[in-house]
């Protein structure tokens, strides 16, 4: 039943594909003396659709143990294709909202 209503709420808008896309480089996590990563993640996701880059190593700092980065040699690049929809009589398309996730993926190669 959810998707007729989102049908219905897309009558008379128009739709438009974009393509975006994220660089991974570097990414600096803060942890605590009771949890320290392994291999981390970085997953776009909206609802049901997720994006993940490769997993990839946390190395602690040498000033701080607790603060550390991964790095990726070369960028990733992570692309999604999103449609996004306009009323008529508005000047800016709808908001969908994306989220990033840093995950920890443990005993993962």
């Amino acid at each position: 039943m959810a998707s007729v209503w989102k049908r219905l709420q897309r009558v008379g808008k128009h739709a438009s594909k974009f393509q975006f896309v994220a660089s991974y480089q570097e990414l600096m996590v803060e942890c605590t003396k009771k949890w320290q990563p392994d291999k981390l993640v970085v997953v776009w996701t909206r609802r049901s659709r997720r994006k993940s880059s490769k997993a990839h190593s946390w190395q602690p700092g040498i000033k701080n143990p607790y603060r550390g980065v991964v790095v990726w040699p070369v960028p990733e690049n992570i692309e999604i294709t999103v449609t996004l929809f306009k009323d008529p009589h508005a000047e800016e398309f709808e908001d969908k909202e994306w989220t990033f996730v840093i995950e920890n993926k443990i005993g993962f190669q």
